[in-house]
């Protein structure tokens, strides 16, 4: 059972299961046995100080995104859907002595991750379906910077595919992968941001060192915009997650995850610091992109930031609207995942 990889964990291709920190363990993924909910478990005492204060400020970043009660019990009632800002949070959280545990409702869907081959060498997706669910997630992301959060983590396995609410097989995106989502500004600051997220804290359940034997796998760095890596006075912002935005519909259009291979994260630093001309979209033998997704995509990861399209103007860009106009179903995407 795939549970999704809303759970923010890696998957390991070869073998088709998911690769986890040891399991002494910190974290603990359930799912009903109708498979409408599942859970994130943290055992408290097995995180450092470090962990705990990270894991602290993510809740009280969904808290201020979403009123989510917290409970001191499992008796949290019915989970539903809790898409806001273009974010699925969890529809409750809840402690049982030391253990913390977020409960979603199940996204059947998964993630868009769960449909790309990158072993095969047309292992991503039909330009119409990228184009239907970038332009999706552009719409997302509008929400998330409307309201002053940027998510810096976003690449295709942290793009969930959502149910709509009384809509028959219809498809929404969502944002998930959300350890990472910070105010566009620290608060009280009107400055940009020099920090990068937290990657191994033990509670999001995963180590990128899982994935050093796997070929297919890379840093998360890899989606991280020159002028997040670069880490100066000037900072970055809104551009950045503009940045990892195309990086992942060059993602979904090859199956491919950027810097693959480049497991060493100075390494992709130092790519990302140096190569400041256009970055190319790589395509497959037979494999032809229109001249409005390559458009796109350049736009998205100019290097220099201020020459990156918002999410709001992206809106306006007509290969972006005939993608909102294009029906997304789990129809359309069944013969993908049966590959």
């Amino acid at each position: 059972m795939v549970i999704s990889s809303a759970l923010d964990k890696p998957k390991s291709f070869e073998h088709n299961d998911y690769v986890l920190s040891p399991p002494d363990e910190v974290v603990a993924y359930t799912c009903s046995s109708n498979k409408n909910v599942w859970t994130k478990t943290i055992r408290l005492e097995q995180c450092g100080r470090g962990d705990l204060a990270s894991l602290l400020t993510f809740i009280a970043c969904i808290q201020k995104i979403s009123p989510i009660r917290m409970y001191n019990s499992e008796n949290v009632g019915v989970i539903k859907n809790n898409v806001n800002c273009g974010l699925y949070l969890p529809g409750s959280i809840h402690l049982t002595g030391s253990d913390l545990t977020f409960s979603y409702q199940f996204s059947k869907s998964g993630s868009v991750h769960d449909l790309l081959k990158p072993y095969f060498v047309d292992g991503g997706l039909p330009e119409s379906i990228v184009q239907a669910i970038f332009s999706r997630a552009v719409r997302s992301l509008y929400q998330l910077h409307k309201n002053r959060w940027i998510h810096r983590s976003i690449c295709a396995r942290h793009m969930l595919l959502y149910q709509l609410p009384d809509e028959d097989d219809s498809l929404g995106i969502a944002f998930c992968g959300l350890g990472s989502i910070v105010p566009v500004s620290p608060f009280g600051s009107s400055l940009n941001r020099t920090d990068v997220p937290i990657i191994d804290a033990t509670w999001r359940g995963w180590h990128y060192q899982n994935l050093q034997d796997n070929i297919y796998s890379t840093h998360p760095a890899a989606w991280y915009s020159p002028e997040m890596v670069a880490q100066d006075f000037e900072g970055y912002g809104k551009p950045s997650d503009i940045y990892s935005l195309g990086l992942a519909l060059a993602e979904m259009f090859t199956g491919i995850a950027p810097f693959v291979g480049t497991i060493t994260p100075s390494l992709i630093f130092l790519k990302k610091m140096t190569l400041k001309g256009a970055i190319q979209l790589p395509c497959s033998p037979g494999q032809t992109a229109s001249a409005e997704l390559i458009s796109v995509f350049e736009s998205c990861t100019k290097f220099d930031a201020s020459q990156r399209p918002t999410a709001e103007e992206l809106l306006e860009n007509e290969w972006v609207k005939q993608g909102l106009a294009t029906p997304l179903k789990e129809s359309h995407l069944t013969r993908f995942r049966l590959q």
